[in-house]
C-alpha cells in the first residue's frame, strides 16, 4: 500500500511538471517566433532603407554634378547670351522632367531664369532686383524665341534673387559643392528642392553669381522606388511641411495609401519616433523613419513593409508550434489516463485490504470469544494467517503494473520480503534467493503461485531453522516442456516435522496440493540436507472471450 501511494505521488508530480514543461515550451516558443517575425521585419526596413539611400545619393548627386558641370560652362563663358541657353539650358529642362527651372543671378539683383510651364519653356529676365524694371516673360518654341509674354509678368512683380534662402545658402557655403535648401509655398504645395551653387567671378571687379535648379521630387522615380523585400515601399519625407514623396494617393495599392498617410499622421505628432506599427483592415505594416541629410538641408527616409510576407515565411514554425501543441496535449491525456488508471487499482486495493481486515477483526472476535488454547484455536489462527496470506498475494499483485504478463521474479521478491517482515525474528537470520529465468505468467496463475509460495516460505521460517545459526530459502521457477513448469522452493534447514506430514499441522500442505492439482499440476516432498518442495504445473493459455450472441 505504502509502495502504490508512493507511485501515485511520483505519477501527480510526472503530471504537474510534465504540465509546466509543456506550458514552458509553448510559451517559449511562442516567444522566439515573435522575436524571429520582429527580427526578420527589421531586417526588411533596415535593407530597404539601405537600398533606398544608396538610389537618393545616386539622384542627389546626379543634380549636384549637373549643377556644377553647367556652373562651370557659364564660368567660362564671356556671358549668358540667348545660343547659350537654347544649346544648354533648353536641352537640360527636357532630358532631366524633374528639373523645373534653372537660375542664374548676380549681387547685384539681375537674373535669367529659364522654367518649365506645363509642356512649354519660359524665359524670363529680373533686371537689379525689380526696382526700376518689372520682370518680362518670354515663351520659348523650337528654333527660337518668341516675345509673347512682353508685358510685365505680375507673378514676378517685387521679385529679387538676393531676398531668396537659395541665394543666401550658396553664398554661405565654404564647402565649394552645391547646397540644398527647400521651396516653401504651404501645406498644399509640390515640394520642390533647391540646389544652388556660387560661380566666383573671373576677374577682381567681376560680380559673383548663383546658379540654381528647381526641382520637383515628386517627377522623380527612384523617389517611388520598390526594394526586393517582398511588401516594401519607400518614400522620402519632407520634415518642414510633414509631406510624403511620392504623394500617398499615387500608390496604386490602396492599402499603401492608407498606411503611407497614416504614418504621415502619427509621425507628425512625434517627429521622435522611429518605428511604427500600422493596421489597415486586416493588413498590418510596419514603418521605419531615418534621417536623410544634404548639404544645408535635413529629410526624412521612410520605409513601410507589409508583414504579410514575413508572417508567410514563419508559417512552417507555427505549423511545428502547433503539432508539438498537439502532441503534448496526446501525451497529457495518456499520461493522465494512467495516473487515472492507476487510482483505479488504488482504490481496489483498498477495498481488498478494507475487507481482509474486517475478516480479520471477525476472527480475532471469534476466537477471543469462543476458542480456548489448543488444536481448534491453531487452526483458527492457521486460517486467519492464510486469510492474510491471501490478502498479501492480492495486494502485491494488484500493485504491477501489467497483470496480463505477470513478472514472476518481481512478484516472488515482493512476497518473500513482506514473509520476512511477517515472521521476524524468526526470519532476520534467514537468506533467501529468487531466480525465475525471466518466466512470466498470467494474472491467475500468479495468484495460486503466489499463495503457495507464501505457504512454503512460511514454513521454512516457522519449521525449518529452530536454532540461531539460520539458513537459506532458494526459489527456482523453470520450464521442463512445453505449457509444463517447475516451482521449487528449497530450504538447507532441518528435516520436515512429523505434524506436517499428518495430523491438524498438515493443512498448509495440502492446500499446496491442492492448488498444484487446480493448475494441472503435482506436488512432491523431498529431503535430501534439507527439505525441497516441488510443484509442477501447468501455464495456462490467454483464453478468447466467446462472441456475445444478440437474440
Amino acid at each position: 500500500m505504502i509502495e502504490q501511494k508512493a507511485i501515485d505521488r511520483v505519477l501527480r508530480m510526472t503530471l504537474v511538471v510534465f504540465m509546466l514543461l509543456a506550458v514552458g515550451f509553448l510559451v517559449r516558443h511562442v516567444i522566439l517566433l515573435e522575436l524571429r517575425q520582429t527580427e526578420l521585419v527589421q531586417q526588411g526596413l533596415q535593407r530597404t532603407q539601405q537600398m533606398l539611400h544608396i538610389r537618393l545619393d545616386a539622384t542627389f548627386n546626379e543634380w549636384g554634378e549637373d549643377l556644377r558641370e553647367e556652373a562651370a560652362a557659364v564660368a567660362n563663358a564671356d556671358s549668358t547670351s540667348a545660343s547659350h541657353i537654347w544649346q544648354r539650358w533648353v536641352p537640360l529642362l527636357r532630358s532631366h522632367w524633374a528639373i523645373l527651372s534653372v537660375r542664374l543671378a548676380d549681387e547685384r539683383g539681375n537674373e535669367l531664369a529659364v522654367h518649365r510651364k506645363d509642356s512649354t519653356l519660359e524665359l524670363v529676365g529680373t533686371t537689379e532686383g525689380s526696382k526700376s524694371i518689372p520682370p518680362h516673360a518670354r515663351r520659348i518654341i523650337t528654333n527660337g524665341m518668341v516675345d509673347t509674354l512682353a508685358l510685365p509678368w505680375s507673378e514676378y512683380a517685387d521679385y529679387d534673387p538676393r531676398e531668396r534662402i537659395w541665394f543666401s545658402k550658396a553664398l554661405e557655403n565654404d564647402r565649394d559643392v552645391p547646397v540644398w535648401s527647400l521651396r516653401q509655398f504651404g501645406d498644399t504645395a509640390v515640394a520642390v528642392l533647391q540646389v544652388s551653387y556660387m560661380i566666383r567671378g573671373r576677374e577682381i571687379d567681376e560680380p559673383f553669381r548663383v546658379l540654381m535648379f528647381d526641382v520637383e521630387l515628386e517627377r522623380n522615380e527612384a523617389m517611388d522606388a520598390h526594394s526586393a523585400t517582398p511588401g516594401a515601399h519607400s518614400c522620402l519625407m519632407v520634415a518642414s511641411n510633414l509631406r510624403l514623396v511620392p504623394e500617398p494617393g499615387l500608390h496604386s495599392d490602396p492599402g499603401i495609401r492608407q498606411a503611407t498617410e497614416r504614418l504621415r499622421t502619427m509621425w507628425s505628432a512625434d517627429q521622435q519616433k522611429r518605428s511604427f506599427r500600422i493596421e489597415v483592415g486586416s493588413r498590418s505594416f510596419a514603418a521605419l523613419v531615418e534621417p536623410y541629410r544634404l548639404n544645408g538641408l535635413s529629410l526624412h527616409s521612410a520605409v513601410l513593409l507589409d508583414i504579410a510576407p514575413i508572417v508567410a515565411w514563419t508559417a512552417a514554425d507555427q505549423r511545428v508550434e502547433w503539432t508539438s501543441g498537439i502532441m503534448l496535449g496526446i501525451l497529457f491525456i495518456l499520461l493522465a489516463g494512467l495516473w487515472w488508471r492507476g487510482r483505479q487499482r488504488m482504490n481496489a486495493i483498498r477495498q481488498q485490504a478494507k475487507q481482509t481486515r474486517n475478516q480479520a477483526r471477525k476472527l480475532d472476535k471469534v476466537i477471543g470469544t469462543s476458542l480456548n488454547d489448543g488444536p481448534v484455536r491453531e487452526e483458527f489462527l492457521r486460517g486467519k494467517r492464510r486469510i492474510d496470506t491471501i490478502a498479501l498475494v492480492h495486494h502485491k499483485l494488484y500493485g504491477l503494473a501489467d497483470l496480463r504478463n505477470v513478472d514472476l521474479a518481481g512478484f516472488f521478491a515482493q512476497l518473500i520480503e513482506a514473509l520476512a517482515s511477517m515472521h521476524r525474528p524468526q526470519s532476520a537470520t534467514v537468506s533467501t534467493s529468487v531466480d525465475t529465468a525471466g518466466i512470466k505468467c498470467d494474472q491467475d496463475t500468479a495468484i495460486e503461485l503466489g499463495i503457495i509460495l507464501c505457504e512454503l516460505v512460511t514454513n521454512a521460517y516457522q519449521h525449518a531453522f529452530p536454532y540461531a545459526s539460520g539458513g537459506h530459502v532458494e526459489v527456482v521457477v523453470s520450464a521442463v516442456e512445453g505449457d509444463l513448469h517447475r516451482l521449487m522452493v528449497r530450504n538447507n534447514g532441518v528435516a520436515l516435522p512429523e505434524q506436517l506430514s499428518s495430523g491438524p499441522g498438515k493443512l498448509g500442505l495440502e492446500i499446496v496440493d491442492a492448488l498444484a492439482g487446480q493448475l494441472d499440476g503435482s506436488f512432491h516432498v523431498r529431503s535430501d540436507g534439507g527439505v525441497t518442495f516441488e510443484v509442477l504445473f501447468r501455464m495456462r493459455r490467454p483464453t478468447v472471450d466467446a462472441p456475445v450472441v444478440e437474440e
